[in-house]
């Protein structure tokens, strides 16, 4: 553990190796790690806390190409903390543009103050030795692990794997979901399905309009979803799975009236702060959907069903690292009794001429195509084809089901991806 005291410089990088072993040690996202996160990242200003974030989001995102160019210095792999502060140091000199000097000053007091002090030397040789001459950006994109990379080969062969991988070395841009009219001031480029993409985001809550609730944040590929329910104005819309609330509010936004369920009880807060500053209206349920049962049937529901979250790894670069196969399983059962929730009459969820939008934010064909396949073969429902304007033909799946990937979209900024698919009753 190092000591409390850093330098002004060193302090941010310090925290972002605390971020970093939080999350490896305890398999917990970044933020989840950043809701109780450790005591050096709580003593940093705002500014700090920012600084230590991007490096410790950057040093997952990187890691995979700061392994590489380290291998041809190092003749044996070092242990993980020292390993960690070279990766970050490089990752800052070489991905971010940091002078070397400081950088490399600071490696090598964290590397003294850290559990293998008499590897400091190590450190100092072996960033002067990679702070020149080296192309950054040269090879292919790092690999991602076995257990994701199989199923991604499997489902889209080896040119569309490396897209995607190539795909996630680029931090994404961020979107906002327009509540009406663009305030004004707020810069940004109208993507082809609706949503703003800005140009320099900043500090969120300092953008023209957030006070006001004019918009929110949410991934161009997350806001798609509600589109494929249509005109929901004046109909009771039940949002499953519904925290943080992005959804929630794009329904409300087009006149639904909409009831938002979640398990999970912090999540949910998060939701009524986002209604409150918005200005919208939604019933709030704190509830298990697999249990919960209606006053009477919903004329629409919208199921966002937990995942592997394989397409949000442009935001999240730490997921590869902390998930493996062994949940994928657990998942698969869960989608499937959410999904047997939602299109079961007898379980009086949805309206027997209602409809239903399955959706998550996975590449994995297990929980997206197969999973609806196999939802439709036990249910008396039928997969209603949509078409969205401004997505690439691509996406458009035969079956009418709607598929994004973070290789969509190269010259504007790419996309998460997501699957998602209306259905209906059968005729």
């Amino acid at each position: 553990m190092l000591p409390m005291s850093q330098t002004a410089s060193m302090a941010p990088r310090a925290a972002a190796l605390d971020l970093i072993g939080a999350v490896l040690e305890d398999r917990r996202s970044l933020s989840e790690v950043l809701a109780t996160p450790p005591a050096r990242f709580r003593a940093l200003p705002p500014e700090g806390r920012a600084r230590a974030q991007r490096l410790a989001l950057e040093g997952f995102r990187q890691m995979g190409r700061a392994d590489a160019h380290l291998a041809r210095a190092l003749r044996k792999t070092p242990p993980e903390p020292v390993r960690w502060v070279l990766r970050l140091a490089l990752i800052e000199m070489q991905g971010l543009g940091a002078p070397a000097h400081g950088v490399i000053n600071d490696a090598v007091a964290l590397t003294k103050a850290g559990p293998f002090p008499r590897l400091a030397g190590l450190v100092n040789a072996v960033l002067r030795q990679v702070t020149d001459g080296i192309d950054w950006t040269a090879g292919p994109a790092p690999r991602l692990p076995d257990w994701l990379r199989g199923r991604l080969l499997n489902a889209y062969g080896a040119q569309v794997t490396a897209a995607i991988e190539a795909a996630h070395l680029r931090p994404p841009p961020l979107d906002l979901t327009l509540k009406g009219a663009r305030p004004e001031g707020l810069a940004g480029a109208l993507l082809p399905t609706g949503s703003l993409r800005l140009d320099a985001p900043g500090q969120i809550t300092q953008l023209p309009g957030y006070s006001e609730g004019a918009f929110w944040v949410q991934d161009a590929a997350s806001a798609l979803p509600v589109q494929l329910l249509g005109d929901v104005a004046g109909l009771r819309v039940l949002d499953l799975c519904a925290a943080p609330g992005g959804k929630t509010m794009q329904l409300a936004a087009r006149g639904a009236q909409v009831t938002a369920l979640d398990l999970s009880a912090p999540r949910m807060t998060r939701l009524r702060e986002n209604l409150t500053r918005t200005g919208l209206a939604a019933e709030i349920v704190v509830a298990d959907a697999l249990d919960w049962r209606p006053a009477q049937p919903f004329d629409a529901v919208l199921l966002d069903a937990p995942c592997s979250a394989t397409g949000t790894i442009r935001r999240h670069p730490e997921l590869p690292l902390i998930r493996g196969g062994a949940e994928i399983k657990a998942l698969h059962a869960l989608q499937a009794r959410l999904l047997d929730r939602v299109l079961d009459p007898a379980q009086g969820l949805r309206a027997p001429d209602g409809r239903a939008v399955y959706c998550t934010c996975s590449l994995l064909p297990s929980e997206g195509e197969e999973q609806i396949a196999a939802a439709l073969a036990r249910h008396a429902a039928t997969l209603r084809p949509v078409t969205l304007p401004g997505l690439p033909s691509e996406a458009h799946l035969p079956s009418g089901a709607i598929r994004t990937r973070p290789d969509f979209w190269p010259e504007i900024g790419g996309m998460d991806g997501f699957f998602m698919a209306m259905i209906a009753p059968a005729a």
